[in-house]
């Protein structure tokens, strides 16, 4: 029979394999409004796992914008080139701004590396996202890189084999889980989780836009 494998879904992932004769291998996981940590409010956690301490919000230091800033409403649209598309976080610490400029507050700082978000604008170095949660704000194009990823969301997931309903189960994958994607066509998507890899449904996945497809 499959491995079990847990996955604490903290800065890093950390699988433990279980006894063979246990049924499917299942990523579990908690995700705290995925990786992101507020000043002011404290997301409640997205399954009955606790965090662990280390995952606790830090509020972000606050910071008061420049005399000279200026609402990120008044930035000429002409300066602006929207480009929707998807990208993953870099680092491990992100600060997600109110605007396109160091002399903006911080709103927001991710601590999930890997984290997938949608591009929704350019502004010279700067790039507006938008995560799963429909947080939007701005970070440095050097905090994103293009290697893909996707965030598992809705109820337990299927980790199959071959992208087939009647294939193999490899695991069981639960909402909160980030993994690489390798391949995705009109209905599946060929993801790695971990040692782990197989195919789930696209639409148990977040981080690729309607129709798109990945050879």
């Amino acid at each position: 029979m499959t491995p079990i494998l847990v996955m604490a879904l903290l800065a890093l992932p950390v699988f433990a394999a279980a006894e063979k004769e246990k049924p499917h291998a299942t990523i579990s996981g908690h995700a705290p409004d995925p990786g992101k940590r507020a000043p002011a409010k404290t997301p409640p956690a997205k399954t009955a796992i606790t965090p662990a301490p280390t995952d606790k919000p830090i509020p972000a230091k606050p910071e008061a914008p420049a005399a000279s800033a200026s609402p990120a409403g008044d930035i000429k649209t002409g300066n602006v080139k929207l480009a929707p598309r998807f990208a993953a976080l870099r680092a491990d610490k992100v600060y997600l701004r109110a605007g396109p400029s160091t002399d903006y507050p911080i709103q927001w700082v991710y601590v999930r590396k890997g984290l997938p978000v949608e591009i929704l604008a350019n502004f010279d170095i700067w790039r507006k996202i938008r995560d799963s949660d429909g947080t939007e704000g701005w970070v440095q194009q050097g905090m994103m890189t293009g290697r893909r990823s996707v965030l598992t969301v809705g109820a337990l997931g299927d980790l199959r084999r071959d992208p087939s309903s009647d294939a193999k189960i490899v695991a069981k994958v639960e909402p909160g889980v980030i993994a690489s994607v390798m391949h995705c066509d009109a209905a599946w998507c060929e993801i790695r989780a971990g040692d782990y890899r197989g195919w789930m449904k696209r639409e148990s996945l977040w981080g690729l836009e309607p129709g798109e497809t990945i050879p």
